[in-house]
């Protein structure tokens, strides 16, 4: 994928149904499209029936052609139904997993959708949460209707081979409802078929509008029993049934494998070592799934490291490619800018302003690339634009000499408060146990019993010791004292912020500056200036010498902007320690010995079938959620999230590629890929 999405071009006909031009057909019924949801998908899959004898805590219905988003409306409504007339039922959560290829435009999805009343709370919802037209997962979430929804952006054959499946499969239902397969041949292909057998739980149902021929044979030639129905309206027949096969799940190599062998549940009690943002964060997302949780922090009080300063940027790190280190920071930050809106609506306060992010284009090497960025035409609008110096010094408020790049969407969060509303967050649900001044005994920390679903770990701080299911690994830079990661190439980087007294013009300034460091409107009479970035280096005593640095960084920088070298300081500044990767990425995911990964696939340069390699069969007691060097802002909510589905064997918001080039084994993987010496 080198160019933006194309979204749909619409039209509305007389009766005021949409029409999509490419495929010269409606996005649903001109007689009804509630009642036709309701006749093809929810009957057509027995959802209502199913959902009241369902004995596990979450079904995923996966959608081909998201179009409106009305079949998804519809379901979650009825879902929200279900969940309150059936309020201790084990059925707990909704996954709606949709795919499209055209995204439609928000004004024509919004005049779309006008014309069904019934539904007007669930369209506001959608409509605020609808995703810029980035290709990949965008996770969305409906917690008022007990609903996640995953919208994938792309082609349906790139997408599919790209969920992530548990062994016992991962799909409970179908709605096949692309355009009719004589006007959008493309998508109702063997790749389909195959994958749905794939990707689908053994007796998985499907229900589609069409009966065409090409549709009963690809069905049946990949494994489903198939029955005619009577079809919506006008339409004769239409087809539904279930998946009468045992597929292969093997596609992924079984070094790639995500989920744990047995799926965290209600009754575990999971450690979380780490107190700041990434503990906070994934520690609220299981709560949220009705895991108890254990957390521990080395300080006096949460969020004492990196996560402790008073100022940070929320702004994602692109490039000119749809690189995965750039697909993980576009992904991360429009997910963590919605999770924010959430915590933030739900009135878990903390310090923030969405005044936006100026990425100034300071030298032409900067500009450079900049222009290489925009004119590539990958990243979409609602993401980041290109603003002229005029434009730039609107939006900063102050006078600007230098065009740039601006990201709307971003801005700056406090993250020590940020840590508290999450944690005040994850207190509310009765399920958070909090332990400050532990210091874990690492050599003691995992106590290994012999592997069954009952195996418990132990944990040692202070004379304590607790019995949990798992531990999750989330220390930030303390994780380099951790035995069980001495593999991985962890990173420890000391960076100083300066708290710049507010003064004139600085004092004018509207929006985050970004250059070689960056700058932060007004807060409290303060401005956070940094950062510096010592290798290394663990010390977190504040330094003069470190100060001087900043302030010279920023005015060589601005070298043309006599302001920039009147800056006054007056010492407040304040220090501490990032925890980065070889390849800067994040570490997230289950934690396997090094020798397990060794004795397994010492060959692996010798290019064997995957079906050489013995499956993964351990429990994934040991995880590791770290790394997030300077970035933690913009990438632990979807990090957390993509753990913490790891974990209950739900979708996972990102895709295949993108979850090895996060995985804690992938260095080890790459070494073992090359030809011994």
């Amino acid at each position: 994928m080198t160019n933006r999405l194309h979204t749909a071009n619409v039209h509305f006909n007389p009766q005021g149904t949409p029409v999509a031009d490419t495929f010269d057909d409606v996005y649903f019924s001109n007689d009804s499209g509630i009642d036709e949801t309701r006749h093809v998908f929810i009957d057509g899959n027995d959802l209502t029936e199913r959902w009241q004898h369902w004995q596990q805590p979450h079904f995923v219905i996966a959608e081909t052609g998201f179009g409106t988003g009305l079949n998804g409306l519809i379901t979650m409504q009825l879902f929200k139904q279900f969940r309150m007339a059936n309020p201790t039922h084990p059925l707990k959560q909704l996954f709606i997993v949709s795919t499209e290829k055209f995204p439609i435009k928000a004004s024509d999805l919004q005049q779309a959708l006008a014309v069904f009343p019934t539904v007007s709370a669930e369209v506001s919802k959608l409509i605020e949460l609808y995703p810029a037209p980035l290709p990949g997962c965008h996770r969305l979430d409906f917690s008022q209707w007990h609903t996640t929804v995953d919208l994938w952006l792309g082609d349906i054959d790139d997408l599919l081979p790209q969920w992530h499946c548990p062994q016992e499969g991962l799909v409970d239902a179908w709605f096949l409802d692309g355009f009719a397969p004589s006007k959008n041949p493309d998508m109702w292909s063997d790749t389909l078929f195959t994958q749905m057998a794939r990707l689908s739980k053994p007796r998985a149902t499907f229900a589609t509008f069409t009966a065409a021929g090409i549709v009963k044979r690809g069905l049946k030639a990949a494994g489903f029993a198939i029955a005619k129905r009577k079809g919506f309206g006008r339409k004769r027949d239409m087809l539904a049934g279930y998946l009468d096969t045992s597929p292969a799940r093997r596609v992924n190599a079984p070094w790639h494998y995500r989920y744990p062998t047995v799926a965290a549940s209600s009754n575990e009690h999971i450690a979380i070592i780490g107190a700041g943002l990434a503990g906070s964060t994934l520690a609220l997302a299981l709560c949220k799934r009705g895991i108890k949780v254990s957390l521990f922090g080395h300080g006096p009080g949460p969020a004492d490291g990196a996560s402790g300063n008073r100022q940070g940027g929320l702004y994602p790190q692109l490039q000119a490619s749809l690189s995965n280190p750039a697909q993980i920071q576009a992904h991360g930050f429009l997910y963590a800018r919605r999770y924010y809106n959430a915590l933030s609506a739900a009135g878990f306060s903390f310090e923030h302003d969405n005044c936006g992010v100026l990425l100034l284009g300071f030298n032409d090497e900067v500009k450079h690339r900049q222009q290489k960025l925009i004119g590539n035409d990958i990243w979409p609008q609602e993401l980041v634009t290109a603003v002229t110096a005029e434009q730039a010094s609107e939006l900063s408020g102050l006078a600007l000499s230098d065009s740039g790049l601006f990201v709307h969407q971003g801005g700056w969060i406090c993250p020590a408060q940020l840590v508290a509303a999450q944690l005040q967050a994850a207190r509310q649900t009765g399920l958070l146990e909090e332990h400050y001044g532990a210091c874990v005994k690492t050599a003691d920390m995992v106590e290994v019993m012999p592997h069954t679903a009952d195996t418990l770990l132990h944990i040692e701080a202070d004379e304590q010791r607790w019995q949990v299911s798992r531990v999750v690994l989330a220390a930030g830079h303390e994780c380099t004292e951790i035995d069980a990661l001495a593999h991985l190439p962890l990173r420890p980087v000391r960076g100083q912020v300066e708290a710049l007294p507010s003064q004139r013009p600085v004092n004018q300034l509207k929006t985050v500056l970004c250059h070689k460091g960056y700058l932060t409107p007004d807060w409290q009479g303060r401005h956070a200036l940094g950062s510096t970035y010592v290798k290394g280096d663990t010390d977190t005593t504040p330094r003069e010498s470190e100060s001087a640095q900043n302030l010279a960084i920023h005015a060589k920088a601005l070298a043309h902007y006599d302001w920039a070298h009147t800056l006054t300081h007056d010492n407040d500044a304040r220090a501490a320690i990032r925890l980065g990767t070889a390849d800067h990425q994040p570490i997230v995911g289950a934690v396997l010995a090094p020798h397990t990964i060794t004795e397994r696939y010492h060959d692996l340069y010798q290019g064997k079938h995957v079906n050489s390699y013995p499956e993964v069969s351990e429990l994934q007691q040991l995880l590791a959620f770290t790394g997030l060097g300077s970035r933690g802002l913009t990438t632990a909510p979807l990090m957390a999230e993509v753990l913490a589905s790891q974990l209950c064997h739900e979708p996972l918001p990102m895709s295949e590629t993108l979850l090895q080039a996060v995985a804690p084994e992938r260095f080890q993987l790459r070494n073992l890929r090359r030809p011994p010496a």
